[in-house]
C-alpha cells in the first residue's frame, strides 16, 4: 500500500546563500516523525517549499522516499500561512481569543493553497494510495479532494488542541471546516479530550451523528534516534557542581516563557540557599521572527531574564543561560543528557513531543510537564503543573532537587516505559491498523 503523507512544513529545506545553497533542517516533532517512518517504510511526502531555492527540487528522492514540493507564491504565503493558519487558527484552537485575527481575504487564500495540495495529491495518486494529512493547515484539502471524485481512503491527523463547540463557533468559516475534515475516512487526535471535542462540535453544528472514525492515538517520538548514546559534549565549565534546569521552545504565546522566568526569579527570592546551586538553560527557537506580536515577545523575556540575572546573578553565576537560536538534534540531545530536570510548561500544548525525547534520552533527569500539554495524559509520573501557578512550579523545581535517588529513578523508569512502548513506530502501526 502507498502512503501520501502531507504537511505544511517538509523534512528540511533549501536556501541559496550567495553562490551556494543549503540544506535546513525543519524544528518540530510533527517533521521528525514522518522523517522517520518514511525513511523507514517508504512513500511520499508532499509539503510546501518554503526555502528560497526550494523551486529547483520539486520532486526530490531522499532515503526511501520522495519529497514533492508545493511552491506559494508571496502573497499564497501570506495569506495561508500568516494571516489564516498561524493569526487566525493557532489562536483559536489554543483558547487565545484575543489574538485571533480576522484579515479579509485571508480564508479564500488559505482555502486556495489547499486547493493546490489537493491538485498535487491528485498528480501523485494510484489506486491504492492512502492520504495521510496533517494539521490545523490543511483543513480543507478534504473537501477539494472529494470535489475532484477521488474515492481513496483519507487520514486526517489533528496536532493540536480540539476546541470546544462554542469556542469553535466562533470561526466565520466553521462548517466550511467541520465539513471537510469530516469528509476524511479515519481522524486522529493526541488525546481522548480532543477526539470528543470534535465529535461534539460535528454534532453541534450538524445536529447529526459522525459518520467517519474517530481515534485518540498520540504520536510517539523515534526512541532509537533520540537516545544517550547519540549527541556531542558540550561545554560543561559553567555549570560543574550545580543542578541543570533546561527548557526547549519556540517562540510563542503559548509556550509560557515569561511564568517559567518568574518562577526562577519567585524560587531565588524565597529560597535564596539556591542561589549558586543551579543553571536554569532556556533555548528559544526563533519562530515568525518579523511579527511585531513575537518581537515584542522576544523583548519582553529578554528583558525579564536579564532583570532575573542582574539582581540574583553575580561574576561566579548567571541563574538564567538564555539562547536564541535554532540547535541541531545532536546538540539538543546534549542538553537532554546533561540536564537533571526539564521545565516543559505550556499554558496548552497538542501533546508535546520534547517531553517524552528527553526522558528517552536521560539516564537521570526529572521532567516538571504542564498538566495541560496532550502528553500529560501519558506521562503520569512527572510533575505535573499548573502552568498559571507560579508558586506551584517552584515548589516542583525545590521537590525535582531535593528528590531522592529510588523516587527519580522509580519515576524515570516509569515514563521510560511509557514512551518506549508507544514510540513512533507504535503510533503508525496504530493508526494505518485502523485503514479498512
Amino acid at each position: 500500500m502507498n502512503y501520501i503523507i502531507v504537511t505544511s512544513s517538509g523534512p528540511f529545506y533549501h536556501e541559496k546563500l550567495v553562490d551556494k545553497l543549503i540544506v535546513s533542517e525543519s524544528v518540530g516533532g510533527v517533521a521528525t516523525a514522518f522523517r522517520s517512518l518514511l525513511e523507514k517504510h517508504g512513500g511520499q511526502w508532499i509539503c510546501w517549499g518554503k526555502g528560497t531555492a526550494d523551486g529547483k527540487f520539486l520532486n526530490e528522492e531522499v532515503n526511501n522516499y520522495t519529497i514533492k514540493r508545493v511552491i506559494l507564491t508571496k502573497n499564497e504565503k501570506k495569506g495561508y500561512y500568516d494571516n489564516y493558519s498561524n493569526g487566525t487558527l493557532w489562536p483559536l484552537f489554543h483558547y487565545f481569543r484575543e489574538n485571533i485575527k480576522f484579515i479579509p481575504n485571508a480564508y479564500k487564500i488559505y482555502s486556495e493553497v489547499n486547493k493546490k495540495y489537493a491538485d498535487k495529491i491528485i498528480e501523485t495518486l494510484n489506486g491504492e494510495s492512502v492520504i495521510w494529512l496533517n494539521d490545523y493547515q490543511m483543513t480543507m484539502v478534504p473537501y477539494y479532494l472529494r470535489e475532484k471524485g477521488v474515492k481513496n481512503q483519507i487520514i486526517f491527523t489533528w496536532h493540536i488542541p480540539w476546541i470546544s463547540p462554542e469556542f469553535f463557533y466562533i470561526l466565520p468559516e466553521a462548517k466550511n471546516i467541520m465539513g471537510s475534515i469530516s469528509k476524511s475516512d479515519i481522524i486522529t487526535f493526541h488525546t481522548k479530550i480532543y477526539q470528543k471535542n470534535f465529535i461534539d462540535t460535528y454534532e453541534f453544528i450538524f445536529q447529526q451523528k459522525l459518520k467517519s472514525k474517530t481515534y485518540a492515538i498520540p504520536l510517539g517520538i523515534d526512541t532509537e534516534y533520540f537516545s544517550y548514546k547519540l549527541g556531542k559534549k558540550i561545554n560543561t565549565t559553567n555549570i560543574v557542581n550545580k543542578k541543570v534546569i533546561f527548557s526547549i521552545d519556540r517562540l510563542d504565546y503559548t509556550k509560557s516563557l515569561i511564568n517559567r522566568i518568574i518562577a526562577i526569579e519567585q524560587l531565588l527570592k524565597k529560597h535564596p540557599e539556591y542561589s549558586e546551586k543551579f543553571v536554569y538553560i532556556m533555548n528559544i527557537t526563533p519562530s515568525r521572527v518579523n511579527v511585531d506580536q513575537n518581537i515584542k515577545m522576544k523583548r519582553e523575556v529578554e528583558m525579564t531574564i536579564g532583570k532575573v540575572n542582574g539582581e540574583y546573578g553575580n561574576m561566579r553565576w548567571t541563574p538564567i543561560i538564555y539562547m536564541y537560536r535554532k540547535i541541531k538534534n545532536k546538540t539538543l540531545i546534549s542538553y537532554y543528557k546533561t540536564a537533571d530536570i526539564a521545565l516543559i510548561t505550556p499554558l496548552i500544548d497538542g501533546l508535546n513531543l520534547v517531553s517524552k525525547e528527553f526522558i528517552s534520552v536521560t539516564r537521570k533527569g526529572v521532567l516538571i510537564l504542564s498538566k495541560f500539554a496532550g502528553s500529560a495524559c501519558e506521562l503520569q509520573d512527572a510533575l505535573l503543573v499548573n502552568p498559571y501557578d507560579i508558586d506551584e512550579i517552584v515548589e516542583a523545581i525545590i521537590k525535582a532537587f531535593n528528590m531522592t535517588e529510588e523516587e527519580r529513578y522509580s519515576r524515570l523508569e516509569n515514563l521510560k516505559r511509557d514512551v518506549y512502548i508507544k514510540n513512533s513506530n507504535w503510533w503508525y502501526k496504530k493508526i494505518i491498523s485502523k485503514i479498512r
